[in-house]
């Protein structure tokens, strides 16, 4: 495990999930996504307390792929970086499908953003980091079945 400062660390790994997510994020009105009345505050709050960690801590993972472990975290986070974007698609092309309709659809850009940080972990050789997010996406994941399983059990399924 390595924690240290570097001019080239894993935070440059993060700027495009971030750009994206502030590109995109405010484009997706549907309320099953986008709300947080139906969570726990505490729920809201650890959510949010590890998303710093797992957007911060890469500050301090170098960026230097050269064992054949860092060099495999860098495919995994290309691809897994494609994939996040790819599960975003969908909400913003075709927010009425089926596809977006169903828990899978609403659910994969919360789980999917997993992979690109595995693979920050893997560049990194950093189980601490891999842990982190995992707890990140598991609160994540948690907040948005909760929205789901309301607007369903509700019928006020909203996909503006």
């Amino acid at each position: 495990m390595r924690f240290e400062l570097h001019l080239w660390n894993c935070l440059w790994l993060i700027l495009p999930l971030l750009i994206w997510n502030l590109l995109f994020g405010p484009r997706i009105k549907d309320e099953r996504i986008t709300s947080d009345a139906f969570s726990p505050k505490w729920l809201l709050l650890a959510e949010n307390i590890m998303r710093i960690f797992v957007f911060m801590l890469p500050l301090l993972i170098p960026l230097k792929p050269a064992s054949v472990v860092e060099k495999f975290g860098l495919w995994v986070y290309i691809i897994g970086t494609l994939i996040y974007f790819a599960s975003w698609v969908p909400l913003l092309l075709t927010p009425h499908s089926n596809w977006c309709n169903s828990a899978a659809g609403l659910l994969a850009p919360r789980l999917t953003p997993f992979l690109p940080f595995l693979g920050i972990a893997l560049i990194g050789e950093n189980i601490t980091y891999a842990a982190t997010a995992l707890v990140f996406i598991g609160l994540h994941t948690w907040h948005g079945v909760q929205n789901y399983k309301k607007f369903t059990v509700v019928g006020n399924q909203s996909t503006n």
